[in-house]
């Protein structure tokens, strides 16, 4: 069945509207995809009345009990693809969350209060975290590369700092791909995070922290500023520096493909690859290494290891890693340590 056009009606305009507001800074690109992607499926369902027709007239309607709950039973049910299935599978509990959170916030923003169907999804169990022992091998493999040396290319000088960011501050890559250079500062050895949890209140003002700076990961971050000055460089003819350059951004693409020049803005998508990469090659080049396990190729599992703690006696906003507790030794075969 065709979808009979919804473009005009009162209750789409005003839901454009407001995804668009809550999709400004400092809302997150994951999270505005995820809000304008439900935003399209609430659109769909009216198209194709999985929702009842009176939702067109108002955001109020369109958010009530009610269509709420046969627009999440559609989408459930895969009903609401933009190319229509021969057997539509059921949605996954992570996908229906996410409807459910951008639900909420819309709700939030525009002074509704969402009144969402009980549901019982499938607890989802956690990954488990990258152990003490590989983080410190991982540690002291930081340090060793830092040092200084010719040929190192650029990319492993960015996964080196982005790594060593990653153990120093426990940061997600939503947080990562918002930092910009004038969140580091060397002089002090710090950085300057806004955090944005994925369930935060959006009416609530994002916590910022200034987090400690570990030897290595300083040393890596000034190599890889230095490499990044040149990639950002908008006249080649001009020293590299601030006022020549095409962006504010940490990280950086590297040869992105399809552009003419590197030097863009790394996004979420780019920094999970450029990190799952490097990982790929870190585990071959470690394989050896005694007490050594494979990293995981998802951040998240490294950076839910991370804990912080005040770095002065005064638990001032100054904060730094919890130092890694000492590995008790593996036993060899046999029992014996």
């Amino acid at each position: 069945m065709a979808d009979a056009p919804t473009t005009a009606a009162p209750s789409v305009e005003a839901l454009d509207t407001l995804v668009e507001r809550a999709c400004e800074p400092p809302t997150g690109m994951s999270r505005a995809k995820q809000l304008r992607w439900v935003a399209g499926e609430l659109r769909t369902a009216l198209e194709r009345g999985a929702i009842v027709p009176t939702a067109a007239g108002s955001l109020t309607l369109l958010l009530a009990p009610n269509t709420l709950a046969d627009y999440l039973t559609a989408a459930e049910r895969g009903l609401l693809r933009r190319k229509a299935a021969a057997r539509p599978g059921q949605a996954p509990p992570a996908s229906m969350r996410v409807r459910e959170d951008c639900l909420r916030i819309l709700g939030a923003r525009a002074g509704i209060t969402v009144t969402l169907p009980d549901r019982n999804p499938p607890r989802i169990e956690l990954r488990p975290v990258v152990a003490a022992r590989p983080r410190s091998i991982l540690l002291g493999h930081l340090e060793h590369s830092a040092r200084p040396g010719p040929g190192r290319p650029e990319s492993r000088s960015r996964i080196l700092a982005i790594i060593g960011t990653v153990l120093d501050t426990g940061c997600r890559a939503g947080e990562l791909c918002a930092l910009r250079t004038d969140d580091v500062d060397l002089h002090r050895g710090t950085i300057r995070l806004t955090r944005l949890p994925q369930h935060r209140n959006p009416h609530t003002t994002p916590a910022t922290e200034t987090v400690a700076l570990s030897g290595p990961t300083r040393a890596a971050m000034r190599h890889w500023l230095t490499v990044r000055s040149h990639l950002v460089a908008r006249d080649t003819t001009r020293p590299v520096g601030q006022g020549n350059e095409t962006t504010d951004a940490l990280w950086v693409s590297i040869a992105p493909s399809g552009h003419p020049r590197p030097g863009l803005p790394l996004h979420f998508r780019g920094l999970a690859r450029a990190y799952a990469r490097a990982i790929h090659d870190l585990n071959a080049e470690m394989a050896a290494e005694p007490g050594w396990r494979p990293l995981p190729q998802r951040m998240e599992q490294l950076r839910r290891a991370i804990e912080l703690e005040p770095a002065d006696p005064d638990g001032e906003t100054l904060l730094r890693r919890t130092p890694i507790p000492a590995a008790v030794p593996e036993a060899a075969p046999g029992g014996q340590r």
